[in-house]
């Protein structure tokens, strides 16, 4: 195999003549955000390797993901199933990122994304003045629990907005339950446009949960994402808000989670995440399709995510 130079970005990301990799790979589909990283990247490592796909940090400061699978997203880079080169990346393996690509030096690859669609979740999705009559709380109440019926066990975070929009209809919980606290102050916060108690409860909420996106990171996920699509509504804190929980979850946990609560905050997120908010808002829509997309989202980041964009949908109704 050929040995590719690192002392020079511009040599490596160079696909003809001697420079060719052993093998190039043309992505399907790339998110918007993801174009932007490959044009001001320099260099990446693997962070991650699943059965899914590859996480790539690049310049230790956004996470792509390079997905086998269809589903788009910002920071998404969709490759074709059939190629087993894939299965040689190692985690800490070194590459450049070129313009049109990124380049491994072991294998010695090129995964393209000149021909690929790009896509944005703005060009589906783009922020909306308020419905002409506003999603109910108990037509809320039903698609959440619909999913809590279908998941493989009950989400602590959906129940926990459940109990926040129905303080009446459903028992109350434990009063050492921290987290149905902390989801009641963020409703309550929203409602009376209460920066500091939302910023107090962003606090304990930010960073809290396993895996590469805490809980508590996918909950405000959702919940700056409604922020963005009902801006007239929520005019008086959006903005504060969602930099506030940007920043917060940036300082606080872990990076792809920050670059994810980011993304979101500018209306970019996966498309499956995109459709539920549409099916939430929009209650005469069939919901299987939204609801077999958030299960199928990460361990429990699509149900922690429409937990956060439920809050949102519950507090425009007052």
């Amino acid at each position: 195999m050929k040995s590719v130079s690192t002392d020079e970005p511009h040599i490596d990301c160079l696909t003809t003549g001697r420079n060719a990799p052993d093998i190039s790979i043309s992505a399907t589909s790339v998110g918007q955000s993801a174009v932007d990283v490959l044009a001001q990247g320099n260099d990446f490592i693997v962070r991650g390797v699943t059965s899914r796909g590859i996480f790539v940090s690049v310049d230790e400061r956004t996470v792509v993901f390079l997905s086998r699978e269809r589903f788009k997203g910002p920071l998404i880079v969709n490759l074709p199933w059939d190629s087993p080169v894939l299965n040689q990346i190692a985690i800490k393996a070194e590459g450049k990122v070129c313009p049109h690509g990124f380049r491994f030096p072991n294998p010695d690859l090129f995964i393209s994304v000149s021909t690929a669609n790009k896509w944005s979740a703005l060009n589906l999705w783009s922020p909306i003045p308020l419905p002409g009559s506003a999603v109910n709380h108990s037509q809320i109440s039903s698609f959440l629990n619909v999913l809590q019926s279908r998941a493989s066990a009950p989400n602590e975070l959906v129940a926990a907005v459940l109990q926040a929009i129905n303080p009446d209809a459903l028992p109350r919980l434990e009063d050492g339950d921290e987290t149905t606290k902390y989801i009641n102050q963020v409703y309550q916060a929203v409602r009376a446009n209460d920066l500091p108690a939302l910023q107090s409860a962003t606090h304990y909420l930010a960073g809290r949960g396993r895996g590469l996106t805490p809980s508590g990171d996918d909950f405000l996920l959702g919940l700056v994402y409604g922020l963005f699509m009902l801006p007239y509504r929520f005019r008086a804190v959006f903005e504060p808000a969602s930099a506030m929980i940007v920043a917060t979850v940036k300082k606080r946990s872990t990076l792809i989670s920050a670059n994810l609560v980011e993304c979101a905050a500018a209306g970019e997120v996966d498309e499956r995440l995109g459709a539920a908010f549409q099916t939430l808002l929009h209650p005469d829509l069939p919901p299987d399709a939204a609801i077999r997309g958030i299960l199928g989202w990460g361990n429990s980041s699509g149900m922690d995510a429409t937990a956060g964009m439920a809050v949102i949908m519950a507090v425009m109704k007052n």
